[in-house]
């Protein structure tokens, strides 16, 4: 540790012993630095920004990109283009070193943004040959829509894809209606198959609850028969006592009445009960099918708002695909096929004001920098050669 603070303080004393030499070199890089940023010449960038137009396709009626941004920038830095620029504009320039001065490339991933940058000395020269190259790119690509584009094909193209739209949304209209009859049909049949149910129903209710009411009317009168001969039995053994021979045979046979009495009304309860059952059991069955109409009725009906909302999107597509057919084409009438969807400049060329080169201040501060680790290197490989002695 000792070690290391007696180097560092060395290190510290070889500066300050050799500062001048150090300040010399920092100044001289400074001031070489600013002598040569002043005496290079400045550079101007003038930037454009230029949309690709587009060609209607007559099959398809899409629209498609002239050429390809890719092509578009090649064309611009073409030596053929480049050359008509010098002879046309009179620029003092070989057609490498303009080459070297304009660039220009896609923009991202967007296939129809071409940036143009174009570096010169002269901010007006810069800015006409900007200018020039683009009206030479829109020339091209005119050219390029009257080679492929027509008016009167287009027109009567259009016509044509007018003509089937509106029969395409006539038949989405008549298979609308047609479909939606056949389903408001099957819904009346349901209906009616429910409103039979229904009285299917009433009916079968109605015939249950009479011949249940008749058993149990039967059952009161065959309980107060039994309940009455019950009585007269019991009366006639209190008042013959003992019994004679025709008195026992007579009250056998009341015994054996209230005995068929009983059977009848046992009978009449199993039926009853019988009746019950089978009165739930319809009731079930009754239940389940208007349970089944039901549903079918509902899955019906489902299908129905399902195509109509189908058929009205269907529908909604076809009018947007007309309007904007109807609007193109109304915009065709209006101007010739060349002129629609152009190539234009969506950021226009600008004389620049200041110079992108040379950056005075970043040149000094580089500079600097550089000088001062040089003059740091200089002295401490002085110092060691020093020592070696």
């Amino acid at each position: 540790m000792q070690e290391q603070e007696l180097s560092l303080k060395d290190y510290v004393e070889v500066i300050k012993r050799r500062k001048k030499t150090i300040l010399l070199i920092f100044f001289i890089a400074i001031i070489g630095s600013a002598v040569l940023s002043f005496v290079l010449p400045p550079v101007y960038q003038v930037k454009s920004t230029i949309k690709i137009g587009q060609i209607v396709d007559l099959s398809t009626f899409e629209k498609v990109p002239i050429e390809s941004a890719v092509a578009s920038s090649q064309f611009l830095q073409g030596p053929g283009l480049l050359t008509d620029a010098i002879r046309d504009l009179n620029l003092p320039l070989t057609l490498k070193k303009l080459s070297k001065r304009i660039s220009a490339g896609p923009i991202g991933q967007e296939e129809d943004l071409v940036e143009m940058k174009i570096e010169m000395a002269d901010p007006p020269q810069a800015l006409s040959t900007s200018r020039y190259l683009t009206a030479k790119l829109k020339e091209r690509h005119h050219q390029i829509k009257l080679e492929h584009e027509d008016k009167t094909a287009l027109l009567a193209q259009y016509d044509e894809h007018i003509t089937g739209l509106h029969r395409q949304l006539v038949d989405v209209d008549e298979s609308k209606e047609e479909f939606l009859a056949r389903y408001d049909e099957q819904v009346r049949g349901l209906h009616e198959q429910l409103a039979l149910v229904d009285v299917h129903r009433k009916e079968a209710f109605t015939e249950y609850d009479t011949r249940i009411k008749a058993i149990n009317k039967q059952l009161a009168e065959i309980k107060d028969n039994i309940s009455k001969a019950k009585e007269d039995l019991e009366r006639m053994k209190e008042k013959f006592e003992p019994l004679s021979e025709a008195e026992s045979r007579l009250l056998v046979g009341y015994m054996d009445d209230v005995k068929s009495k009983e059977n009848r009304y046992d009978a009449l309860m199993k039926e009853s009960r019988e009746t019950q059952v089978k009165k739930t059991e319809l009731l079930r069955s009754i239940q389940i099918e208007s349970d089944t109409l039901m549903e079918e009725l509902r899955q019906i009906q489902v299908k129905k708002t399902e195509l109509s909302g189908d058929a009205g999107k269907q529908h909604d597509i076809l009018m947007v695909q007309l309007r904007e057919v109807q609007t193109e084409k109304a915009k065709l009438e209006r101007l010739e096929s060349d002129k629609m969807y152009i190539t234009e400049t969506v950021v226009p060329a600008e004389e620049p004001e200041e110079p992108i080169r040379p950056n005075i201040p970043l040149n000094i501060v580089v500079a600097a920098v550089i000088g001062l680790v040089i003059g740091l290197g200089l002295v401490f490989f002085l110092e060691s050669l020093e020592k070696g002695k």
